[in-house]
């Protein structure tokens, strides 16, 4: 805001500066300027007032109301009038652009308040669209969630179709098969009636039986007429037709029950796979799934072969053998997983890292007891170097001589100790080693044993069976897992007397302490 500054000196006073805002002047009372004017101008010094308020007018671009030269009684009236004026209109202008500048700044004020009303008001629509976005990416997450498990779910359903497609080409496959067999028998029968029919018609005169034993049910049998003979053949080409339609039911009945006994192995065969652990390597899953798959087609094989024995006898043996080799297939593995339970579950390799850091933290204690032994023995001499006195004094150099050869004494026993420990900790290392070998060349002994066991275990009796290797029968398989091998017991029994000799040696350092 502008402000006027008028400057007055007083008689006998220094020169006070009074400033005031033009508000204020403008509404100060009649009083107050009286008596301002009453006390800047007086009968003494109305020249210097004269000076000072024609330098002000001078300094504000007005008209001068006196000159020097002329006498301070004769003042132009009108020059005074017309600087008055000026003067007036100077603080008008001025009252006029404070007004404005007022107006602007409450422009101003009412203008930064909305500003911030609407920065406050953006700020928040800029909050909520954040929390929005969140939203539709979460949304978005969950889509692209459900879009991937119902990829997962179509794949799933299209293996599943593939499997059953593949399973009705199977089955429409044998059923066509079955049906071109069963057209083939019937063109057999058509033929062989039709060989009988005309065996019939074309057969020479012969000698009739005139006397023939009577029937059973005590009837008297019928005259040989057309009528009779028609009835017969016709009553025979009804068992011969009932006789192939039993027959036909009765393989289908027998195709039925080995196809549940196909099933029945088959999950009895995953059961007992699934309950394997899982340390088994994909070589020998692959093994075991071709494995699988040959047992399926020597059955089916024999199955195919089997339908076309007709005899009961031959169809219970076939029936009764596949029960029979599967029930010992499956005690057997039943045998095998209860002994590979009871074994320890502990690996070598565990058993290994325990011993190995039971050996490590009692050579840590020892050498532990070596440097405090060092340290006491370090702090005597100091103290012995410290304070010696009288004869001490004289025996001091052989008992520094005595206490040396000790320290060295017990620093080379120190080094050899560590020699012996960074040997132990190699042969541990490398007993380890063996051990891990050895394992592994179990496990592969394992799983190349249970491929032979799988390969030649047939559920027919007649089934030819490959010999057996010594190496990979169950019982060398038992015996190399409890007896893991002569240099892993060696190197064990040496790791525990070298772990027996330093507990000695440790003993006796601390008896000589």
């Amino acid at each position: 805001m502008p402000e006027s500054f008028l400057n007055f000196k007083d008689s006998g006073c220094s020169s006070v500066e009074y400033r005031a805002s033009p508000q204020r002047m403008f509404h100060q009372p009649s009083l107050h300027r009286s008596s301002v004017c009453s006390t800047f101008c007086t009968d003494g010094n109305v020249q210097e007032c004269l000076l000072h308020i024609t330098q002000e007018m001078a300094s504000l671009g007005l008209s001068p109301i006196w000159v020097e030269s002329t006498r301070p009684s004769e003042l132009e009236v009108v020059a005074v009038l017309n600087c008055i004026h000026d003067l007036i209109q100077l603080h008008l202008k001025d009252l006029r652009a404070l007004e404005n500048m007022e107006v602007e700044q409450l422009k101003s004020n009412s203008s930064i308040d909305s500003l911030q009303i609407t920065s406050t008001q953006l700020k928040e629509e800029l909050e909520h669209y954040k929390r929005e976005n969140n939203g539709l990416h979460e949304r978005e997450r969950q889509l692209q969630h459900k879009v991937k498990s119902l990829q997962h779910g179509l794949k799933n359903e299209k293996e599943e179709v593939q499997k059953l497609q593949s399973i009705i080409s199977t089955r429409a496959g044998q059923y066509n098969h079955e049906m071109k067999r069963k057209e083939r028998e019937f063109d057999k029968l058509k033929e062989r009636l039709n060989q009988l029919l005309s065996d019939k018609k074309d057969r020479k005169q012969a000698i009739d039986v005139l006397n023939r034993v009577g029937r059973a049910d005590g009837k008297r049998s019928l005259w040989k007429t057309e009528k009779t003979e028609a009835k017969r053949e016709e009553e025979m080409y009804k068992t011969l037709l009932n006789d192939y339609d039993n027959r036909q039911r009765d393989l289908l009945q027998e195709n039925a029950e080995l196809k549940k006994i196909l099933q029945q192995m088959k999950k009895d065969m995953v059961s007992i796979l699934k309950s394997k652990k899982s340390t088994k390597t994909d070589k020998f899953e692959r093994f075991q799934k071709e494995d699988d798959d040959d047992e399926e087609e020597d059955a089916l094989n024999s199955t195919k072969h089997s339908v076309e024995l007709f005899s009961d006898d031959a169809r219970e043996q076939l029936t009764n053998g596949v029960r029979l080799q599967w029930r010992r297939l499956k005690n057997h593995m039943e045998t095998l997983d209860s002994k590979v339970g009871e074994l320890p579950d502990r690996d070598y390799s565990s058993v290994s890292g325990q011993t190995q850091e039971q050996e490590m933290e009692s050579l840590k204690l020892e050498i532990q007891k070596c440097k405090d032994f060092i340290q006491t023995q370090q702090q005597l001499l100091q103290q012995q170097l410290s304070s010696p006195c009288g004869e001490e004094v004289t025996l001091l150099p052989t008992k520094m001589q005595q206490e040396k050869e000790r320290l060295e004494g017990e620093w080379e026993t120190l080094e050899e100790q560590r020699q012996i420990f960074d040997r132990e900790r190699s042969n541990f290392t490398e007993a380890a080693i063996r051990l891990s070998h050895e394992r592994k060349s179990f496990e592969e002994n394992r799983a190349m044993w249970l491929k032979y066991h799988f390969l030649n275990l047939s559920p027919f009796p007649d089934s030819n069976k490959p010999e057996m290797q010594s190496s990979e029968s169950p019982f060398s398989i038992f015996e190399a897992e409890n007896n893991p091998g002569p240099a892993a017991e060696n190197d064990f029994h040496s790791l525990c007397e070298g772990s027996r000799t330093k507990a000695v040696s440790a003993s006796s350092e601390d008896r000589r302490q």
